[in-house]
């Protein structure tokens, strides 16, 4: 969230000894405390599954000012209880300072459900109270390759034969696998050289974009949606070097939370994410008990959600770049050596092998961030 100022902006000049603004009133115009010390205001993220045998799970945080650095800060410690409106009422708990988890739980699709929060500082905070939203299975994810190996345009579709759904948001999470250009079949352990346990040439990363993906259809005479966007992946990102996957999680709304989750996406595209600053108010359906005029950002809903996994294999993009190995060295010097063994060999009719270095940029895909555990989904 970014505070704006609405007054002009001051002409600094300098004036008498004491009479000027000085290094202090220039800090102070430049960094005014309605944007400096604005106050952090709570960010509720997430809704109540009611899919059968799925949990659910709500992220609670703090708004930053434009000069805060870091990403956002959890706030712990909270009780979270779901009740409805005919008298039931669970219990979230915190798995990790932020992140507030509720077990498998079964919901009455009769009964309306409402969050309340209260904080460690003794806040209380209140939704209204929202109806279980029917979801619509996804009918399925395709995708189309962009001009000559741009990238990957990946699809979603969903029809409700009762076309009552009209409103949709999708998340995603991505996962690729890679690969490097050198291959270390052995390592130092102690003075010892063995064969590596676990390869360290393949690796999988995952990321999971915040991006707000909407789609409707009430100007449709039927409740389908055909070849919603949900993301481009270029090549030039080398997602698509080996195999790509991609989850997709779809969310059917209300009108009003549509409108919300719309309002946001306007707002996130001039500054990036949903975590970003905002510069606007955003709020949702969300209260504070206590103090009416105080700001929460959130909406809370309650559906069933439905996924569907989708692998890609077009082995677009740049190769990897060039690596070659380093040097050749003794059992000895590759104590002192920082470089990775990548191969022996022996030369000649000698009985003592040589071995053959590469750097670890060129053979160890941990360094980009990835996993070398492979996925329980992959295949």
């Amino acid at each position: 969230m970014v505070w704006q100022n609405s007054e002009k902006q001051n002409t600094l000049h300098s004036g008498p000894a004491g009479g000027g603004p000085g290094a202090e009133g220039l800090r102070r115009a430049l960094r005014p405390p309605e944007i400096t010390d604005a106050e952090h205001y709570l960010v509720v993220d997430g809704s109540l599954n009611t899919t059968p045998g799925a949990g659910s799970q709500i992220k609670l945080s703090r708004t930053q000012n434009i000069y805060e650095k870091g990403g956002p800060q959890p706030e712990s410690r909270a009780k979270l209880t779901v009740e409805g409106d005919k008298g039931s009422s669970f219990a979230f708990a915190e798995a990790v300072p932020g992140v507030y988890d509720l077990a498998p739980t079964t919901f009455r699709d009769s009964e309306k459900y409402r969050l309340r929060i209260r904080t460690s500082g003794g806040r209380e905070y209140l939704s209204a109270y929202v109806p279980v939203v029917k979801n619509p299975p996804i009918d399925s994810l395709t995708y189309r390759v962009r001009g000559a190996g741009e990238g990957v345009q990946i699809y979603v579709n969903t029809h409700d034969p009762q076309d009552r759904t009209r409103f949709y948001r999708w998340s995603y999470e991505e996962t690729w696998q890679y690969s490097m250009p050198l291959y270390s079949v052995y390592e130092l352990v102690g003075k010892d050289v063995v064969y590596r346990e676990q390869s360290i040439n393949t690796c999988w990363s995952s990321a999971s974009p915040t991006t707000i993906v909407l789609g409707t259809s009430v100007k449709l005479s039927k409740d389908i949606i055909r070849d919603q966007g949900v993301t481009f992946v270029p090549s030039a990102s080398g997602k698509l070097q080996s195999r790509y996957s991609i989850l997709v999680r779809q969310y059917a709304l209300t009108q009003q939370e549509y409108e919300y989750w719309n309002a946001l996406s306007k707002t996130t595209e001039r500054t990036g994410s949903l975590f970003d600053p905002q510069p606007a108010e955003v709020t949702g359906n969300i209260r504070s008990v206590g103090d009416a005029g105080e700001l929460v950002f959130g909406y809370f809903s309650a559906s069933n959600r439905q996924e569907q996994r989708l692998f890609v294999t077009e082995y677009l993009g740049r190769p990897n770049p060039a690596c070659e190995p380093t040097d050749t060295l003794t059992a000895r010097e590759i104590l002192e050596s920082p470089d990775l063994i990548l191969s022996e060999y022996y030369e000649g009719n000698s009985p003592v092998p040589l071995y053959i270095m590469g750097t670890p940029t060129c053979s160890d895909c941990r360094l980009r961030g990835g996993t070398n555990q492979m996925p329980s989904f992959w295949k």
